[in-house]
């Protein structure tokens, strides 16, 4: 199985940003990425994809051993790059921090990666949430923030259902509240577009047909209806 280094580099080279609340160019980001990816991912679908960049994009949460999240969603970013063209950031992801906070006895010590998530998504132009049920107020804030930029958008939002549970090879239920999340995205006209990320000798990424918002603002499991074209997708249907 093929293992793509971490980008090391490009992850440190983020401590400027950071300690100067500015921004990273994304596109850059995730092009210098995804160049260094041997063999190059394939793109698949294309033709799916809104060139007005006007969509929420979900795909599942492709991690493995050698193969980080940050690889597939850079290289998503550079599919979706290719049609609605230059700009910065490609996608407005969603993103969560992959540590728990730490139990030591009675005490609970909150993850670094609460104190470091809103540092790092505010540099890549990222909305962030917390791990699953860890900060309720600081997700919420995060969620209106994102509802209120998102009429103005001329970029897709880009969301993992599955968030860190979700792994390569497998689909796993999406996180509580994603629903009511893509379902309020609906309403100001947002449609969903499934995106699959897989492998054979390289890897595969895969746009499907877009959820109207309609549909996604009729349906009660919104993240489930879009996670199951995403399967289709990766089943060949």
């Amino acid at each position: 199985m093929i293992r793509y280094p971490v980008p090391w580099d490009l992850v440190f080279g983020l401590t400027p940003h950071i300690a100067q609340k500015s921004r990273r160019d994304v596109d850059d980001f995730s092009a210098q990425a995804v160049a260094r990816m041997l063999p190059a991912p394939a793109y698949q679908g294309l033709e799916h994809i809104p060139a007005d960049g006007r969509f929420l994009l979900i795909a599942n949460h492709y991690q493995r051993e050698g193969l980080w999240i940050l690889h597939s969603a850079s290289a998503v970013t550079q599919a979706v790059r290719q049609v609605v063209g230059p700009g910065n950031p490609p996608v407005h992801w969603v993103v969560t921090a992959n540590w728990p906070p730490i139990k030591l006895g009675p005490w609970t010590i909150p993850s670094p990666g609460d104190i470091l998530l809103p540092k790092v998504a505010h540099a890549l132009h990222c909305f962030p949430v917390s791990f699953a049920k860890h900060n309720p107020g600081f997700t919420a804030t995060s969620i209106r923030r994102l509802l209120k930029a998102a009429p103005t958008l001329t970029r897709p939002i880009g969301l993992f259902p599955e968030g860190v549970a979700g792994a390569a090879g497998q689909l796993t239920k999406p996180l509580p509240g994603v629903d009511r999340l893509i379902a309020h995205l609906g309403k100001i006209g947002l449609p969903a577009l499934p995106c699959a990320i897989s492998e054979t000798d390289r890897l595969i990424v895969r746009f499907g047909p877009l959820v109207p918002a309609a549909e996604l603002v009729r349906s009660t499991q919104s993240a489930e209806l879009v996670m199951a074209r995403v399967g289709d997708l990766l089943t060949g249907r």
